[in-house]
């Protein structure tokens, strides 16, 4: 089994609120030191390493992440659109069916035993029905101990999947990232089998920006019932298709976001020196 990663990054920034410690190339320099481990911890998972790059990226970044993987930019302009660039990777590739998967978004700061915990995750016997894996999960208490892995009911774009289910479920996963709203929690939830949205959610929607012209509005109404129709229909999956995911307990990594943040040694890695 190779571990292959796809790292999306983005050069801008947004308005969400931000810990103290948080800075994007904090979180790249995290996320290489856990390469760093599993290269030299399981080199026999050979892992390969891609930056997704929507856009250009600093400088001292990009040279970071030449020193730990392959650079590719690609012209998104989007969260969504990058992600679905990312999906398209495993069949693009032709990665082995057997192979594990980890997308990773820039904005999350990681332990470095990370991607050797995930690795020996998808390896371990006793999981050989799970598909997807969460880094990052429940908000439990950081004991100190190795993570368990256990049943989990949704978590972020940040994941990995064995690829082979991956290329199986490509257009679901395309089919929930369209569907408006967050389709992280309808990506997992039809996965596993289980309806996103009532009927009230299927047929009310936020309201269109002031001034959107009316025709506008009727044909974004309409594309999201339909969608969103479509993927409750497609959560009635066959019990043989109905995915695993487990999590991590604790959490191997963190969204760097206030509110967000589980518990963990964050900012003792965040001052950790770069790898």
């Amino acid at each position: 089994m190779r571990l292959h990663v796809v790292y999306r990054s983005h050069g801008g920034e947004n308005a969400k609120g931000r810990p103290d410690w948080y800075d994007k190339r904090v979180g790249l320099e995290s996320f290489c030191r856990a390469v760093e481990h599993v290269r030299a911890q399981r080199p026999d998972a050979d892992p390969e390493v891609l930056f997704l790059n929507d856009g250009p990226i600093p400088a001292d970044r990009l040279e970071l992440m030449r020193t730990w993987g392959d650079p590719v930019t690609i012209d998104g302009g989007s969260n969504r659109r990058s992600y679905l660039t990312a999906l398209g990777l495993p069949r693009r590739r032709r990665w082995d069916d057997g192979d594990l998967l980890l997308l990773a978004e820039d904005d999350y700061l990681w332990r470095p035993e990370a991607l050797t915990a995930l690795v020996d995750a998808a390896r371990d016997p006793q999981h050989a029905r799970a598909d997807y894996f969460a880094p990052y999960g429940d908000d439990v208490p950081d004991t100190g101990l190795p993570a368990r892995w256990t049943r989990v009911e949704s978590t972020t774009s940040t994941f990995a999947a064995r690829v082979g289910a991956l290329r199986e479920d490509e257009r679901l996963l395309w089919l929930c990232a369209l569907s408006g709203g967050n389709f992280d929690y309808a990506s997992c939830l039809t996965l596993q089998g289980r309806r996103r949205f009532t009927l009230r959610e299927v047929v009310e929607h936020h309201d269109p920006a002031t001034g959107t012209p009316a025709w506008k509005s009727a044909l974004r109404r309409g594309y999201l019932v339909g969608m969103r129709t479509a993927v409750d229909v497609r959560s009635l999956r066959r019990p043989s298709r109905r995915r695993v995911l487990l999590g991590a307990q604790p959490a191997l990594a963190t969204h760097m976001e206030t509110g967000w943040i589980v518990p963990g040694p964050w900012e003792q890695i965040a001052a950790s020196p770069a790898p």
